[in-house]
């Protein structure tokens, strides 16, 4: 699978991090004891872009409930590489909100790809 071509991503904004490596743990005392748990984390990316209409959230919101939950081709915006991601917490992860464009109505979405 592959990441759709019709989605417009901002490369302002784009956001790379890391998924948790360690798990916290709050002792009866107030103090936090915090161990490495995950090493090896998948890299994580914040992606925002836009879709330019009404036909396009309807076929990335498909595309989303099919695919986004498993592995997919995405090309980094940050160094070119191909990898393989997927979207964390799967299509209930992608946030959309609507704004006038002028014409027809256009959609931003945010959602979060982490290494597959």
């Amino acid at each position: 699978m592959t990441w759709p071509s019709y989605p417009h991503v901002f490369v302002d904004g784009y956001e790379l991090g890391s998924g948790r490596t360690v798990r916290r743990t709050e002792l009866e005392d107030g103090r936090v004891r915090q161990a490495l748990d995950f090493p090896g984390a998948p890299e994580t990316r914040t992606v925002r872009g836009y879709l330019e209409s009404d036909a396009d959230l309807v076929r990335f919101k498909a595309w989303a409930s099919t695919s986004a939950h498993a592995p997919f081709d995405w090309d980094d915006y940050q160094d070119g590489v191909t990898r393989s991601v997927r979207v964390v917490g799967g299509a209930g992860g992608i946030r959309y909100r609507a704004y006038d464009g002028g014409t027809a109505r256009q959609w931003d979405f945010e959602l979060s790809l982490e290494d597959a």
